[in-house]
């Protein structure tokens, strides 16, 4: 980051400005690592639902997906499968609070 800023003081506090809205970064357990991965690697796979007269939703990573990347990887799928689950679960309601917080900044901005 001291690079960026002595290079580019623009985008050093642009990047610095999204890193305090985002919040600090998620360090996984040890033993949580490999659905971690998993959880990322698949997110391109990843459905979006319209939002209508809203942004785009996330939906799930899809079952067919986690099971071939389980059989892939030697995972046990029930077990991914239902973290994964969590994940996007958490990951959604991040998503719609995210989206809440940017339509309570428009709004104020109006």
């Amino acid at each position: 980051m001291a690079d960026l800023a002595e290079e580019e003081p623009d985008a050093a506090e642009m990047v610095a400005d999204l890193l305090a809205e985002e919040g600090e970064a998620v360090d996984p357990l040890p033993w949580t690592r490999w659905a971690w991965r998993a959880w990322h690697a698949l997110a391109d796979d990843r459905q979006w639902r319209a939002g209508g007269m809203g942004p785009a939703m996330p939906g799930n990573i899809p079952w067919s997906v986690a099971r071939i990347y389980a059989a892939d990887h030697g995972l046990h799928f029930p077990t991914l499968f239902r973290l994964l689950r969590a994940m996007d679960a958490v990951h959604a309601e991040w998503w719609t609070d995210k989206v809440k917080a940017e339509q309570a900044k428009t709004e104020t901005e109006d």
